[in-house]
């Protein structure tokens, strides 16, 4: 009875560690500049590596410093972890992360790599953090209405969470192998970003 007990004990205690246990981040290198506004030479910079999970970002600078940031109401609108307003902004392979002191990060990816999808078919490559482009009329769309459009395009739900007023969900399509994640705030789409597969649960 004595080791009935203890092992139910265990399993129980594994089972919480189960649900409890946060989704990893999906990482990838990256270059990272840091510099104030204003500058006309470049700032300390290096190899980085950028996380993002479901709306929030990690940047891990080679320096030791590291850059926590929650999503905050607007698309591409962040805190850090001591409470400081960021804002995003991206272009191409480029992502820039502003600080209202002036202070930024610029984010630097490499080229674009093809990806594949189950079948082993090759599709459009994605950039992680930019507007999935297939799905760029669907921003500003009321989100019960806009979920028949993503079903039909293909999309399944995967997964959801909620920080503040906005809900982040998790969609994915088998087909092409994408991953996106979508910020709902007021009923409505406020964004639409690509995102590793493994923010889908795809491995």
């Amino acid at each position: 009875m004595k080791a009935r007990i203890t092992l139910a004990s265990c399993l129980l205690g594994l089972g919480l560690t189960a649900v409890f246990s946060p989704a990893h981040a999906d990482s990838s290198g990256a270059n990272c500049e840091v510099r104030k506004d204003g500058d006309k030479n470049k700032g300390a910079s290096g190899p980085c590596t950028f996380s993002q999970r479901q709306g929030y970002v990690d940047l891990d600078l080679r320096n030791g410093n590291t850059f926590s940031l929650s999503p905050g109401a607007k698309a591409n609108h962040y805190k850090d972890q001591h409470g400081n307003k960021v804002v995003r902004s991206m272009n191409g392979n480029e992502q820039v992360y502003k600080w209202e002191n002036g202070k930024k990060i610029i984010v630097t990816f490499p080229p674009a790599h093809q990806t594949y999808n189950q079948s082993g078919a090759a599709h459009k490559s994605y950039e992680p953090g930019e507007t999935a482009p297939e799905l760029a009329d669907l921003v500003g769309a009321n989100g019960g209405q806009a979920e028949g459009q993503l079903e039909s395009r293909g999309y399944v739900y995967k997964s959801g969470s909620t920080s503040g007023d906005s809900k982040f969900t998790n969609w994915y399509n088998r087909s092409t192998g994408r991953c996106v994640t979508i910020r709902t705030s007021d009923g409505r789409y406020q964004s639409i970003v690509q995102a590793p597969p493994f923010d889908c649960g795809i491995k």
